[in-house]
């Protein structure tokens, strides 16, 4: 047919498009360019809506290529302020002086160099103040050590555990995080279950369905 010398053929959505639609979708990609702008945007949407880490891979058959910032710039501005914003997040949720804002209205968080040398941390956007230490809202009727007898050695101990460990929703092994991302799998092999570090929100419906069924108050909410 005429309109196949001057258009390709999508192999995702199987509609032909003006030659000038089908982006190199990496600069190292080699292969044919068969897979229309439409279709790799919402590839790289549905990877963000999906992923707690920000690694997305080209999705032409077996090529593995990574998309880096350029690449996603290229395709689309949009996807690239997102992607650099989940980059930021996921980068500030590892450093030990930051924390987010408690009020779980607040999207923010910020870096508190004092430490639990000095524990309220006042949030710059909207002022709630919260505990640096025991990363709660402020214990308005107590200082950090009176919080710790109050509660007790044993759940003062557990609270400051659980900020490096955390009991598997599923069959409750306690599971120490590493460094990479909020995605955690349970290491036991009976069990396997994949969870939200943060919010324990079952990962297989974050993947079926999106970051809207992460806990409101979770920072992967979207």
């Amino acid at each position: 047919m005429h309109h196949s010398t001057t258009k390709i053929e999508c192999q995702v959505c199987f509609e032909f498009r003006p030659k000038q639609l089908f982006p190199k979708i990496t600069a190292n990609c080699d292969h044919e360019l068969n897979i229309c702008k439409l279709c790799v945007k919402k590839y790289i949407t549905s990877q963000l809506d999906s992923k707690m880490g920000i690694e997305i891979n080209c999705p032409f058959n077996e090529c593995n290529e990574k998309l880096d910032h350029d690449d996603i710039k290229n395709i689309s501005e949009g996807l690239f302020e997102r992607s650099n914003e989940l980059m930021v997040r996921q980068t500030l949720s590892m450093m030990s002086e930051f924390r987010w804002c408690k009020n779980p209205k607040c999207n923010s968080g910020q870096i508190h160099l004092e430490g639990d040398d000095a524990p309220i941390m006042t949030c710059q956007s909207c002022g709630q103040k919260s505990c640096f230490t025991h990363d709660i809202p402020w214990h308005e009727d107590s200082t950090c050590s009176d919080y710790e007898i109050r509660l007790g050695n044993d759940e003062a101990t557990k609270n400051l555990l659980d900020k490096k460990t955390k009991s598997c929703p599923k069959c409750g092994v306690r599971i120490t995080k590493g460094d990479g991302c909020d995605h955690m799998t349970c290491k036991i092999r009976t069990c396997k279950y994949e969870f939200c570090w943060l919010c324990l929100a079952d990962y297989n419906t974050i993947r079926k369905k999106g970051n809207k069924y992460h806990k409101i108050t979770c920072q992967h909410y979207a």
